[in-house]
């Protein structure tokens, strides 16, 4: 007696689906997910490092003092026209750094005044922050 054949499965094998990623060529297909690796880690470790730069102190000092004069003008309720540019800012020792320029500003009256602004900056427990602020005629 000859075995029974079984009907169970299909007779010719299913066509298979094709993505289109598997129709892209195999060199192809092994190369870009690499390139795109190496490019997210390049991308992730060029901003841990641009992050964690040192910061020049006197850049940091002219900003902060920048910020300062700006707040102090703003609680005041003045109209700022004109800010100092901070263009010399001077290591003073002790971790202190000074600056000066000229800033000038409408008065809550509606007068123009233009004085002169002193800033000093200093570093402790390596955070730098603004000591004083000084306005002068």
């Amino acid at each position: 007696m000859d075995p029974v054949p079984d009907d169970t499965g299909p007779d010719t094998a299913a066509p298979r689906q094709r993505g289109w990623f598997m129709r892209l060529p195999l060199w192809l297909r092994i190369v870009a997910p690499a390139v795109l690796l190496v490019l997210l880690v390049g991308g992730t470790a060029t901003a841990v490092i641009v992050a964690s730069r040192p910061t020049d102190p006197l850049a940091r000092a002219q900003a902060l003092c920048l910020s300062g004069v700006r707040a102090e003008l703003e609680a005041r309720d003045r109209d700022i026209l004109e800010m100092p540019l901070f263009r010399d800012v001077a290591d003073v020792g002790d971790g202190s750094y000074r600056t000066q320029g000229m800033v000038g500003f409408t008065e809550a009256d509606g007068a123009e005044r233009q004085v002169t602004v002193r800033c000093i900056a200093r570093l402790e427990d390596g955070r730098m922050r603004v000591a004083s602020i000084r306005f002068s005629t």
